[in-house]
């Protein structure tokens, strides 16, 4: 049999996190093990418990259905530029940026296997809305895309994030969110946690 040459034409250039919704068992592997979508309720979480060990935030409201998950917490996403985009955008959009911007390393080793990045890439849409240092920032992601985004200045005093994702029908199929089971888990987390008060409601 005749050797099979390749040619520059055979390279395929994958844009953006592409290449995350062509391989999602590479990535979201306890989702289809587990045939839900729960795990990627705490891999939404890492920045969330980045700033619980930095005392920064101590209440975490989750809600979700179906395919929709809805997360706010009392703590902003920083907004000073990181290179050309601000850090809340390189968390929400470039791969390795959620860890490189993580201050402690434990966060990172026990809470972010997954990363926001790669939630983003396997979200339809995907909403950020933080304050921080008296900044407020509002995103719209698409497909793990920014398609908006606006920066102003605020006078509103407190910090918090809010996050909302429709996660990809075409890329899990029937898996949804499991209130039963993510309670269970979040009940465990729970234990770790002490001092971070933790929410869990159906939207």
């Amino acid at each position: 049999m005749a050797e099979k040459k390749y040619t520059e034409s055979d390279i395929q250039s994958l844009d953006g996190m592409e290449h995350v919704r062509l391989r999602p068992q590479l990535y979201f592997e306890d989702c289809f093990k587990e045939n839900n979508l729960n795990s990627l309720v705490f891999g939404a979480l890492c920045h969330a418990f980045d700033e619980y060990f930095d005392n920064n935030c101590n209440e975490i409201i989750i809600c979700a259905d179906e395919d929709l998950l809805y997360i706010k917490y009392n703590a902003g996403m920083s907004l000073e530029k990181s290179w050309d985009l601000t850090k809340a955008e390189c968390i929400m959009t470039k791969i390795g940026a959620c860890s490189n911007e993580k201050k402690h390393l434990e966060v990172g080793d026990e809470f972010c296997r997954i990363g926001m990045t790669t939630i983003n890439a396997v979200s339809e849409k995907c909403e950020l809305e933080t304050i921080c240092n008296k900044q407020k920032g509002h995103f719209i992601f698409e497909k793990g895309k920014t398609v908006f985004k606006e920066i102003s200045k605020t006078d509103l005093s407190g910090d918090y994030t809010i996050i909302r994702f429709k996660i990809s029908k075409e890329i899990f199929r029937d898996s949804v969110f499991e209130l039963n089971d993510l309670q269970s888990k979040i009940n465990s987390l729970k234990e770790k946690l002490p001092n971070l008060k933790l929410g869990l409601n159906k939207l």
